[in-house]
């Protein structure tokens, strides 16, 4: 009896720690906002809010205080046909400040629960966000260079939408559409209209990245280091450069070896000749110096498309203010790609930029069982980062 009574007694002060431990965090939290000076309290708040929102915590305040948002899907003009977006906004009228977001190479879809939250919560916050959809990136994991022009008329699509606040437009992408989202603010014609880049687990140079895969090596300054690369960063790789293959024969064999991981007769190898031997090989896995070499000999069209997606050489043409995010522990695109960027923006004197690095997310999604205070300490920078951003809607 005296046993039971002990842990019941320990199940219920083990209860009320915990709900402490969480009332903590959400305070300091709001102690961060408030001490915000006061003309930017209301901004404060909504950051604070919008945070517990997002993360994996038990209280998410946001709802009491906000309305509720709705989503509608639509569709804008871009050269393969009609392309697919949602929309979150609150309907009372009002014009507010926009963000278009871009997901990248992910099969999260337009229900995906964390990407529903995400889009309500922004708009609880004062924003309309306009989710772009890629039927190629999105659902094939592919990477497709012909989403950059794409993504340039999602933006100005949004930005003539009636509840927009046209003098209030920016961009926001995730992983490989991190990358995408800085190249495509890049384009003159829209330049000028975009307030600000987020980019969050981003890569910086596509050939680079692409020898690190290949020789399962990652990059962080002067440092090479043995990387476990992820099932969903090394599919998205194989798909690429199976493509390359010149013919369907060639495509086949690489395909039944690297993605159905059937047997293939080493006849069938040995006979792959060109880009084609070139891909088997980067499949295979090398060195980083024979990766390298061995992509550099790829077809020029290829090589194009790679420089295209590749913010390194679009970094001279940003006129936006960067805001540049990336996970310390990111298995899927490591962070020594952000490094690499801010090292290069550091060196040209750029003062309108920020980098965050946090240890709470897994690659892009909020990290789940966590505790108390690498959840604080993470959510506490996420709020300074997003407190810049969520101040233009206020």
């Amino acid at each position: 009896m005296f046993k039971r009574i002990c842990s019941a007694f320990a199940k219920f002060i083990g209860r009320l720690t915990y709900r402490i431990y969480i009332l903590v965090g959400v305070l300091l939290v709001t102690v961060v906002s408030l001490a915000t000076v006061f003309p930017q309290l209301p901004t404060g708040f909504h950051t604070a809010l919008f945070v517990t929102q997002v993360l994996n915590v038990p209280v998410k305040p946001q709802v009491w205080f906000t309305q509720t948002p709705v989503r509608e899907e639509i569709t804008y003009e871009r050269p393969d046909g009609l392309g697919e977006a949602d929309v979150y906004y609150i309907p009372d009228g009002k014009r507010r400040a926009a963000l278009l977001v871009f997901l990248g190479a992910n099969a999260a879809g337009r229900d995906d629960a964390d990407v529903v939250n995400f889009g309500q919560a922004l708009a609880r916050a004062g924003y309309v966000p306009m989710f772009s959809w890629s039927p190629t990136m999105g659902l094939q994991n592919n990477v497709d260079p012909a989403e950059i022009e794409n993504l340039v008329l999602a933006f100005q699509h949004l930005r003539s939408l009636d509840y927009v606040d046209p003098d209030r437009l920016g961009m926001a992408g995730f992983s490989v559409g991190g990358s995408f989202v800085m190249v495509a603010a890049s384009d003159p014609r829209i330049r000028d209209d975009v307030a600000f880049i987020n980019a969050f687990g981003a890569y910086y140079d596509a050939r680079d990245f692409f020898v690190q895969i290949a020789s399962s090596t990652k990059r962080s300054g002067d440092t090479v280091e043995h990387w476990d690369v992820d099932k969903l960063t090394r599919r998205v790789f194989t798909n690429e450069l199976i493509e390359v293959a010149p013919t369907e024969a060639e495509r086949n064999i690489l395909t039944r070896r690297f993605v159905e991981n059937a047997e293939v007769g080493q006849a069938e190898l040995d006979g792959l000749d060109g880009a084609a031997n070139i891909s088997r090989l980067l499949l295979d896995g090398t060195s980083p110096e024979e990766a390298g070499e061995l992509l550099n000999q790829m077809p020029a069209d290829f090589l194009e498309e790679l420089d295209g997606i590749s913010p390194s050489n679009h970094i001279n043409n940003f006129e936006n203010r960067l805001l540049i995010m990336h996970d310390v522990g990111d298995p899927l695109i490591p962070v020594g790609e952000s490094r690499r960027l801010v090292e290069t923006l550091q060196s040209q004197g750029r003062q309108d930029m920020r980098y965050t690095e946090t240890e709470i997310f897994e690659h892009v999604r909020p990290g789940a069982d966590l505790q108390l205070w690498p959840l604080v300490k993470g959510a506490s920078k996420l709020y300074l980062h997003m407190y810049g951003i969520l101040r233009m809607a206020a």
